[in-house]
């Protein structure tokens, strides 16, 4: 489904006011669609319904919500947050509300809130950038801590629409019921944790006009990568399937190894050849039983027999548990030096290159990297918080700067491709959060590189079927129990599932 930013979402307003819809029936429109979706939830005759407007055209949304809603019976409290209406728009709507609606100043909301069966939130909308209010806070918290059903018109409010960002206080809603098309802060954290359940609700502006917008950003679901996969040739052989090479492992470290090869192997690669020290072969040998190995001694042979299995690789996975010592160093810029084919840089080989990330500009090849938010912030010089407060933006700049597709992980991940195409994940939940699950997924990415995906559309999928592995395994395991070895062992149901499709 795709994402539109506040200024594609003002562009769409404008094309439909030049084909003669007026913004007074697009704010009808709206307030009716949402009213309409909370008597779908609720029998509101006889319920008390507390609207938190604002100044802007948002209240005004809520202003016909309280107008339809006290039509169908319910007792309706306007909670003017900011005053008086400031718009035209919202002060027409303002001037329609019956005189069975009360109306009163957000100081005097304690008692309303706290009887509440329906609150809904209609005080800041797309438009909003920065914090809400610290005067806003007492009457945010006390709705987000009431027992009533919340929902949110839009975005709920303290949510900024493009980045997702949320600072101080914010509307916590059981629904938001968002209008045209989903928001980047739907779907990206931490903002999209406060919209709980989204629905899309159309106002009036034409199919036409979305069509007309590039689809730069949109969320990936499972279903969405069934065009990706084809049926196994009958007359395939491991061949056909691509040859992967990982150079990942080091003593103390052999299980980022591990978990990463038999992610990869389960991922469907025809070939897998791991580059390890020769101390670490007796174990992997008997762990990963279907690999072939590149064994090396950390001396001026090392790049050598790196180089020959190199020219045999479709695809390369490095950085997988292979520390920071100086010979990794060496192998990171080896493997980006002079490597042919697509590459996949995760873990340590991410730490290696962050002092000079521009080396990710030396290949020839597609490079994906995968860090997670301490990683990107090492990359960039960028702090955590702000990462946090702008995922899309982050993974946007830094996939154009080096020419690679990027993969921000954490919750809701975000894929970014040199292109500016965004992508952000909906599969996956809190259980994948230990030591581990990233192997899988930077060992998943390589497998379908190497069976030649295109890069972006490798990540994309490696990461939505990383998160479903997730998901079934939180199922069956409960998110507490489960571990990223249960990932591996889950991607077969998943593929399955794919494969059905096909």
């Amino acid at each position: 489904m795709r994402l539109l930013t506040a200024g594609e979402i003002r562009s769409l307003e404008e094309c439909a006011v030049n084909a003669g819809v007026t913004m007074e029936q697009l704010m009808e429109n709206a307030g009716t669609t949402c009213a309409e979706f909370i008597l779908e939830k609720m029998d509101v005759e006889g319920r008390n319904v507390v609207i938190l407007c604002g100044k802007g055209n948002n209240g005004g949304d809520g202003f016909v919500i309280a107008r339809v809603l006290e039509k169908a019976g319910a007792h309706v409290t306007v909670v003017l947050m900011q005053g008086a209406p400031a718009t035209e728009l919202a002060q027409q709507a303002y001037d329609k509300m019956h005189r069975g609606i009360e109306i009163i100043l957000a100081k005097n909301a304690g008692a309303v809130l706290d009887s509440a069966d329906v609150i809904v939130d209609a005080v800041f909308g797309f438009g909003f950038s920065g914090r809400i209010p610290h005067t806003m806070d007492p009457v945010i918290e006390r709705a987000n801590t009431a027992k009533a059903l919340r929902i949110a018109v839009d975005l709920p409010s303290g949510a900024v629409c493009d980045t997702g960002a949320v600072e101080g206080m914010c509307f916590k809603a059981d629904y938001t019921v968002t209008f045209t098309a989903m928001k980047p802060a739907c779907a990206v954290y931490p903002a999209a944790k406060y919209c709980g359940k989204t629905v899309v609700r159309q106002v009036g502006i034409k199919h036409e006009f979305l069509d007309m917008l590039p689809c730069d950003m949109e969320t990936v679901h499972l279903c969405s990568l069934y065009p990706l996969f084809q049926k196994r040739d009958p007359e395939g052989h491991k061949g056909t399937y691509g040859r992967l090479l990982m150079v990942c492992g080091s003593i103390g470290m052999a299980g980022a190894c591990i978990m990463a090869a038999r992610a990869a192997l389960r991922s469907g690669v025809g070939l897998l050849d791991i580059a390890v020290p020769h101390a670490l072969y007796p174990i992997l040998a008997t762990a990963i039983p279907e690999a072939v190995f590149t064994l090396y001694d950390t001396d001026e042979t090392m790049e050598i027999r790196l180089e020959a299995a190199l020219r045999k690789a479709d695809a390369c996975l490095i950085g997988c548990g292979l520390g920071t010592a100086a010979y990794a160093a060496r192998l990171v810029d080896a493997v980006l030096r002079i490597a042919d084919c697509p590459l996949v840089l995760d873990a340590d080989a991410l730490n290696l290159t962050a002092a000079t990330p521009e080396k990710l500009l030396y290949p020839t090849q597609p490079v994906v990297v995968t860090p997670h938010p301490g990683e990107m912030s090492r990359l960039t010089g960028k702090s955590m918080e702000e990462i946090r407060m702008d995922r899309i933006g982050t993974a946007k700049a830094f996939a154009a700067k080096y020419r690679t597709v990027t993969v921000l992980k954490g919750a809701g991940t975000v894929i970014a491709s040199p292109k500016g195409e965004i992508g952000v994940n909906t599969t996956g939940n809190p259980g994948m959060a230990k030591g581990g699950s990233g192997d899988v997924l930077a060992g998943m990415i390589g497998a379908l590189l190497a069976q030649k995906t295109d890069p972006y559309m490798a990540a994309r999928a490696a990461v939505c079927l990383h998160g479903a592995a997730g998901d079934r395994c939180a199922e069956r395991l409960s998110e507490h129990a489960m571990l990223p070895t249960d990932l591996i062992e889950a991607l077969p149901s998943v593929f399955r599932k794919v494969e059905e499709k096909l």
